[in-house]
């Protein structure tokens, strides 16, 4: 990266032109580094850049955020060094206009204009896309007239910048002698330079004048350049397949409304109302093949994925498909927390444009467009709305317990099974809060079940020392787990037991703090639960709220522990929801990703500020829920904690209190029988991070051995985020290193964050290529491993060096920037009387040919909008039940 500090100041000259007022260059204190761009206008944006492994065919790729004007450029660690200043121009030139157009409310141009042939857009616009590939030629121009190169790179700039011409559709690339295909492309040809003029910089236009005409009218060295580029483009074209590792991928995309048209907004709503009707009549026409088929004596055997969400971007239409419609179906917020801006990348990955979903590019995405595409996606094979568990069969087989939803949304009495045909897939989402007070860190024991498993491993250990008691309490400790016994009971068993001090007996220091740790967390547990208790209702953990199972009239003052993420979201959903209520969110302080979002700064803004403010940020570690007896003769909740604006301290009184302070990471609950299944047979269990072939992450697996089987299930989505502590040890540090590999990939000023609905959908469509290459054959393309690959980690960045100065600009700028420039493009070539077929113009003998560095990148991957990438899912054809409808319209579906 100390390559982009030296480079970054002569991109952005060439991108910006007189655009450009300073570009200064700094890094944090732990050596990330950043670029503050200010414009002629006086406008400023921070420009991040970092090397870091993407997907193959992915040169570089841009995070937008427009909301805090932070723009984290992303280019491949394999990218080679001389090809990094082509790469930020066209990435720069990309964020820019995404500037631009956010800063008019406007949304991005759907259609690139600069492409190849006669075919153009109905609105002759340049995409963002084509705004990168501007960005390219200026810089190209700016190098092949550069003093401080040699004339064999000045050369190499130019040959570059002619190649590209090509694919850009500036150059018709039919011989003259065709005239019927020659003349269209023509004049496409003169269009797209007439609307690319005012963005190209006196350098290009000048090379344009001279290379955008066909191979018959350039100037021999020039030709020979171009029929070497062409040559070299046909070669690589039979070996794209392989290089790029593209196929058609088995995933559906979401359709298109009858016209193929986005839906108006103020019809979303009544959409997603239709697509969830459809949905349950798909699960219910699902059930009755099943309960058919079982009926019958036939047990079925089935692909199995459990869990949906913006996991669904990978769901195998073959697949049966068991999912509770959760968390985005149930939340009654205005939207997911990133705009349409800061998840733009869904149009690659998940098939939707989330701009139609949106007044303006800085806006929310609506929760109604995302039930949509999910209902859409789900909708494309089998699938059953309820819940679903692993179990092991009578004979070790891997089963599929089966809970379809009833009509008053509770689980079925009556289970249907299913056989698992191949490796399950669980994608759950989110695993459940932390209760306050559970201890976290190095020795932490951060929930009831983890802290009853630590206790219990202990027994078992002592009852292997014949320690007395040691057996017969462990068996009564699993049972009372299983059977929910309340933490009271479970607390108060192991407190009166005489063999609590043995286990603690023997242990070093660690391990000693951490069976202290049990017994605090099972206390801080029994507090919540004496609360929950006390208060019905108003004593809630975050999901409750998120997924509205909740009354928000049920108190008019609210406390929120956690000052994250989920509890931003909870406070305003009681404020929306509930007009008299008032919140003071009270926890450390809150992380710098929210000040990169959408819903926090636009949540403090109303309800933060004014005479009576309706919500209050506080400042303090939250321990065990605290409660006392109200004048009212209710059970209320109190807590300290200092006042964010005023610095004074208060006490927080309040009717309901809300616990989002975090994520506890046990085993998904539909593999929790599983498990104690395994473990009673005297199994074991064992994990692996999963990554493809480019070290892209796409979750975590699990083996189950038992009985002499192995059986695996992957985890896919924002659940495999969370690594289950009883399977991949806290010790080992690699839960804070797979943090630290998302954090890295999608750094806070992005705005976004690796469990998120867009880099969810990303790393799912990865994930079904991944197997799907496997299932084809490809031994490496999922890879089981027990750390984070070496090329996530990061680099010493402290040993970079200096940054160079990049506050004078004036050198670095074409001084003939500001001519005017042509109207109608480069003047049209004659053609000859009687063409015939021409040979290749010959160089003189003097001139050598110029070699082209890293030709392969702009023919295989270099940065182009969406072709640059590896491609969004093939839509399948779609199949409707008998006797239903299928719902139209969709949402701007399929860009």
């Amino acid at each position: 990266m100390s390559a982009a500090g030296r480079d970054m100041g002569s991109v952005a000259a060439a991108v910006l032109g007189d655009g450009l007022d300073s570009l200064d260059a700094d890094r944090t204190n732990d050596g990330r580094q950043y670029f503050v761009l200010r414009d002629s206008q006086g406008k400023s944006a921070t420009v991040w850049v970092d090397a870091v492994p993407l997907e193959t065919g992915t040169i570089a790729d841009t995070a937008t955020n427009t909301t805090s004007q932070n723009y984290v450029i992303r280019v491949s660690d394999r990218l080679p060094a001389e090809m990094l200043g082509r790469v930020l121009a066209h990435e720069l030139g990309e964020l820019v206009a995404v500037r631009e157009r956010a800063a008019e409310g406007l949304a991005p141009v759907r259609e690139d204009l600069l492409r190849e042939g006669a075919e153009l857009p109905a609105h002759q616009e340049l995409s963002t896309s084509d705004r990168g590939r501007i960005g390219e030629l200026n810089w190209l121009a700016g190098r092949s007239a550069a003093p401080d190169l040699s004339p064999e790179q000045q050369m190499e700039a130019r040959a570059e910048f002619s190649a590209l011409l090509d694919p850009y559709g500036i150059r018709p690339t039919v011989a003259m002698t065709d005239e019927d295909a020659f003349r269209p492309q023509e004049r496409a040809a003169r269009v797209r330079y007439r609307v690319s003029a005012d963005f190209l910089s006196a350098g290009s236009r000048r090379l344009l004048d001279t290379l955008a005409h066909p191979l018959e009218h350039l100037p021999p060295p020039d030709a020979t350049a171009l029929q070497a580029s062409r040559d070299a483009a046909l070669r690589a074209e039979r070996q794209v397949e392989a290089f790029i590792g593209r196929r058609d991928v088995t995933m559906p995309l979401p359709g298109y409304d009858q016209n193929g048209l986005p839906l108006p907004r103020d019809q979303l709503k009544p959409a997603a109302e239709r697509w969830a009707e459809y949905r349950a009549q798909v699960s219910e026409r699902t059930v009755q093949a099943l309960e058919g088929q079982l009926a019958g004596g036939q047990l079925p055997r089935r692909k199995v994925v459990i869990g949906g969400g913006a996991s669904l971007t990978g769901r195998d239409p073959e697949a049966l498909l068991v999912d509770g419609a959760g968390r985005w179906h149930l939340d009654p917020g205005n939207g997911i927390v990133q705009s349409a801006d800061q998840d733009r990348d869904l149009a690659q990955w998940m098939g939707v444009d989330p701009y139609a979903a949106v007044e303006d590019p800085r806006q929310r995405v609506s929760i109604h467009a995302v039930r949509i595409w999910e209902d859409q996606l789900a909708t494309q094979g089998d699938v059953v709305n309820g819940r679903a568990r692993l179990r092991l069969g009578n004979d070790g087989e891997l089963l599929t317990e089966v809970r379809k939803f009833d009509q008053d949304g509770k689980e079925s009495g009556t289970p249907l099974w299913v056989a698992c045909d191949g490796t399950p897939s669980v994608a759950t989402g989110l695993t459940p809060d932390v209760v306050p007070g559970t201890p976290r860190g190095r020795t932490g024991v951060e929930s009831r079940s983890e802290a009853v498993r630590l206790i219990g491993d202990r027994l078992r250990e002592l009852e292997g020392s014949n320690v007395p008691g040691a057996g017969e309490l462990h068996a009564w400790l699993t049972q009372a787990e299983r059977a929910g016994a309340d933490t009271r009971t479970v607390l108060g068993a192991l407190e009166s037991s005489p063999l609590k001090d043995a286990l603690t007996v023997g242990l070093n220091t660690e391990a000693a703090a951490r069976m202290g740790n049990c017994f605090t967390a099972l206390d801080s547990t029994r507090k919540w639960e004496a609360a929950r208790e006390a208060a019905p209702g108003r004593a809630l953990l975050g999901d409750e709220v998120a997924e509205s199972r909740f009354d928000p009239h049920a108190a008019r003052h609210w406390i929120i522990a956690g000052s994250g993420g989920t509890g931003v979201a909870n406070a305003e959903i009681i404020l929306r929801t509930n007009l008299d209520a008032h919140v003071t969110i009270i926890g450390s302080s809150p992380p710098a990703a929210l000040q990169h979002q959408v819903q926090y700064p636009e949540m403090l803004a109303e309800y933060a500020g004014g005479d009576d403010p309706r919500l209050t940020i506080g400042k303090e570690q939250v321990g065990a829920i605290e409660t006392y007896r109200h004048e009212s003769g209710e059970t209320w909740f109190h807590a300290d904690y200092v006042d964010a604006n005023t610095g004074e301290r208060k006490t927080a009184r309040a009717g309901g209190y809300v616990t989002s302070l975090g994520r506890t990471n046990p085993l998904p609950p539909a593999l929790q029988d599983l498990a104690n299944e395994v473990r009673d047979r005297g199994g074991e269990i064992s994990g692996d991070l999963l990554f493809d072939k480019d070290d892209q992450y796409i979750g975590y697996g699990l083996t189950f051995a038992v009985d002499g089987r192995e059986h695996r299930v992957d985890v896919d989505g924002a659940a495999s985020w969370q690594l289950p502590r009883e399977i991949f040890a806290p010790e080992t540090g690699i839960q804070a290193d797979l943090n630290q590999m998302g954090l890295r990939g999608l750094p806070s000023e992005t705005g976004n964050a690796a469990p998120g609905f867009s880099p969810i959908a990303r790393q799912s469509a990865l994930r079904a290529r991944a197997v799907a290459a496997a299932a084809a054959g490809e031994t490496e393309a999922v890879r089981r491993t027990s750390t984070i690959p070496e090329r996530w980690q990061r680099p010493d960045l402290k040993d970079l060096g200096d940054l160079k100065d990049l506050t004078d600009l004036k050198d670095l700028r074409d001084p003939s920037q500001a001519a005017n420039p042509p109207s109608t493009g480069p003047e049209r070539p004659q053609r000859p009387e009687n063409p015939g077929r021409p040979e290749t113009p010959t160089p003189p003998q003097e001139t050598s040919t110029p070699g082209i560095a890293g030709s392969h990148l702009w023919q295989m991957g270099m940065p182009q909008g969406g072709a640059n990438r590896p491609p969004a899912p093939v839509q399948q054809p779609q199949q409707q039940p008998p006797g239903h409808e299928r719902p139209e319209p969709g949402v701007a579906m399929g860009d």
